[in-house]
């Protein structure tokens, strides 16, 4: 689970950070004693679970929530605060917890264990890079609104998990360009393009984020050429010769591919 906490108390940050670290399904925490980081944050990633403090004085919890579950419905809330008296008022937003201060590491598992249960099985993404590249969901093709998102979503894949700075991908997406703010600009939008078109398909998770450095996580679908470079029958049996159609920079591993098939080919021959 991604999970994030919102309290303007220092303490109970850290407390729930060592308690959420310590769950066996937390992938990530992430914690904030400003909303607005907050939101901030729930714009670029998919947040699975909330754990937020209601008295602060910058924004209540209340309103914290729904800006949330506005970002993303799917996000679950669990207020983590001193005040009995918010209990009504944080169901009205949705909420599936209500947990009391002080707290304890079992309060907190409780509701860890709890969101984990009503979150739904990953969904079974499908990416394609013989002949034109292309992304599925549950056997259904992803939308992209820009050509060029697409075209950089398939530069990380094929880098096979590798990561790829903003200067490297703004050289094979604009070879013609020079790298300047406004060619940087440009990137810019393509990359939140590109998040976009991942968040509406459900599937934010496969693409990293870190330090100017993207990547994809490879283990959050399966590939063609993934299962190609393993040598596995059906992938290499499918392989008709292209690769990444319309993608220049794509030639390398296209060669090196070929080199694989032929290779195959000879052992079968002899």
């Amino acid at each position: 689970m991604h999970i994030i906490a919102v309290d303007d108390e220092p303490l109970a940050l850290a407390d729930l950070r060592d308690i959420c670290e310590s769950f066996s399904e937390t992938e990530s925490f992430f914690a904030f004693s400003n909303p607005a980081d907050a939101l901030s944050h729930a714009t670029e990633h998919k947040v699975d679970l909330a754990f937020l403090d209601i008295e602060m004085p910058v924004m209540k919890g209340i309103e914290l929530a729904k800006r949330l579950n506005q970002i993303d419905a799917g996000t679950r809330i669990v207020f983590v605060t001193g005040f009995k008296e918010y209990a009504y008022d944080a169901f009205t937003v949705n909420a599936v917890g209500y947990v009391l201060k002080p707290f304890s590491e079992d309060m907190i598992h409780r509701e860890l264990a709890k969101v984990l249960n009503t979150i739904p099985a990953a969904p079974k993404v499908h990416i394609q890079t013989f002949g034109y590249f292309d992304v599925f969901v549950q056997s259904r093709p992803v939308y992209f609104s820009s050509s060029k998102s697409k075209e950089l979503l398939a530069l990380l894949v094929d880098r096979h998990g590798g990561s790829v700075s903003t200067e490297n991908a703004i050289s094979l997406l604009w070879p013609n360009r020079e790298y300047d703010e406004s060619v940087q600009s440009l990137f810019r939008k393509v990359l939140k393009s590109l998040r976009v078109s991942l968040a509406d398909a459900g599937i934010s998770d496969i693409l990293v984020d870190v330090r100017n450095q993207r990547s994809v996580d490879i283990e959050k679908f399966s590939c063609d050429l993934y299962d190609l470079l393993k040598k596995e029958p059906a992938a290499v049996e499918g392989y008709s010769g292209e690769y990444m159609h319309g993608y220049p920079w794509a030639q390398s591993t296209k060669n090196h591919i070929d080199t694989i098939i032929g290779g195959i080919s000879y052992a079968d021959r002899h």
